[in-house]
């Protein structure tokens, strides 16, 4: 017993380079597990996800390449992996520079092994067009694996389900056509105060990164989580604001694409018109 006790004490610390009291290997093979199957469309105009330069305090970008941020930590019953696609532009209506993007999964110990209990997609996350959708993990929806996960043309929000693009929110989104992003590594953020890789940038004021780096699955969503067979809405939808943007936003595109074929019928025209002069 004193040998046993003494071989313990010897022992080198397990790694652990956030000190979020997860090892960094379990850490890693549990994110490269579960990590999700995102669908991308192929004429995003902002192409790929981005890599950012490391040890800056503002986001960079170094690359559009499709590298894939994660996190883990514990909570109280189980394990959070988050998986972020950043990219340097919101090119949608209203598009801005940086746009911080994520979905998530909650983890539980089962006969020793891990094993998805919930799915989180963020879409519009702490917008008045908040639809961000979660889903309790069954034989559906991936308990052993990462989830598919749809990408809006431009917008970029997130959803587990194609019929929810577009249908959701404030009608803004499109995800016609994905193909399947080719992930080329994913990379560990770390923990907020305490960032890996040179994430120091994840901080920044320029973007709500920060924010998003904590748990999606309060009590209360994963209650509702446990009496719900399929996709649910994590958040009260704004009622007031949601369609009246509906609205807006189906005007808009009703007139974008009158304007369109405007646009062409004056061209074929002016085409006749010289053919006929020449």
């Amino acid at each position: 017993m004193r040998l046993l006790l003494a071989l313990v004490l010897l022992a080198p610390p397990t790694p652990d380079a956030d000190q979020d009291g997860l090892a960094d290997a379990l850490e890693q093979t549990l994110l490269a597990q579960f990590a999700p199957r995102f669908l991308i469309s192929p004429h995003d105009c902002d192409g790929k996800p981005a890599e950012f330069e490391p040890d800056r305090p503002a986001p960079a970008v170094k690359a559009r390449n499709g590298v894939i941020y994660t996190q883990a930590f514990p909570l109280p019953g189980g394990i959070e992996l988050h998986y972020y696609h950043l990219w340097a532009r919101d090119c949608g209506r209203n598009g801005h520079a940086l746009d911080p993007e994520h979905v998530s999964v909650f983890l539980i110990e089962d006969q020793g092994q891990w094993r998805a209990r919930y799915h989180y997609a963020a879409a519009h996350e702490d917008t008045a067009c908040d639809r961000g959708t979660a889903v309790r993990a069954s034989t559906q929806f991936a308990e052993w694996r990462g989830v598919e996960v749809w990408i809006s043309h431009g917008k970029h929000a997130s959803f587990l389900s194609p019929d929810h693009c577009g249908r959701l929110g404030c009608g803004s989104d499109r995800c016609d056509k994905p193909d399947r992003l080719l992930v080329p590594r994913l990379i560990n953020l770390g923990e907020p105060g305490r960032p890996l890789h040179g994430s120091v940038w994840a901080a920044s004021p320029l973007w709500p990164l920060a924010a998003k780096m904590q748990s999606d699955f309060p009590p209360s969503l994963r209650a509702q989580l446990d009496q719900s067979p399929g996709v649910i809405l994590a958040v009260t939808p704004n009622y007031v604001a949601q369609p009246v943007a509906l609205a807006a936003s189906k005007t808009l595109d009703s007139l974008s694409l009158a304007n369109k074929k405007t646009e062409s019928a004056l061209i074929k025209a002016k085409r006749w018109v010289k053919k006929r002069l020449d």
